[in-house]
């Protein structure tokens, strides 16, 4: 039977070969890809923290607008039911002062009304006794 024992002088080689590729791939290689993928997983973090930060300032802005709009909506509403109550007060004034004119007015017309019917009335009765005096003088053939 052959012998298929390993020569140690080539184990060796192979071994020390082994050895020096893996520290030269180690210097070369494998530390410079770790230190880019560390890099990329810092600079990735620190990018999902910034965005989440954002994302939160965001959240908190659009809260704050949300009330500012709540509020805005309030003081509008506010101003429109003060400027309501303001026109119907203004509105039961200007009624009431055209009431009070439509009285006076009113007031004024029956007062001429009253004056003119005084004076027609005044007027008839002068005119009832100058037609009673002719009548009578008519009637009885001389002057009363």
């Amino acid at each position: 039977m052959p012998d298929i024992a390993p020569d140690p002088i080539t184990v060796v080689a192979q071994i020390a070969l082994f050895v020096v590729v893996w520290v030269a791939l180690s210097y070369l290689w494998f530390r410079p890809a770790m230190r880019v993928l560390r890099e990329r997983r810092a600079r990735s973090e620190g990018a999902i923290r910034e965005a989440e930060a954002i994302q939160a300032e965001a959240e908190r802005l659009r809260a704050t607008h949300a009330a500012a709009l709540d509020e805005a909506r309030a003081q509008a509403q506010r101003e429109m039911h003060d400027m309501l109550r303001d026109a119907e007060t203004e509105q039961k004034r200007l009624i009431a002062e055209a009431r009070a004119e439509a009285q006076q007015a009113v007031g004024e017309v029956r007062g001429r009304i009253a004056e003119e019917v005084a004076a027609a009335r005044r007027g008839l009765r002068d005119d009832a006794e100058a037609i009673a005096r002719e009548v009578t003088r008519k009637v009885l053939g001389r002057a009363v």
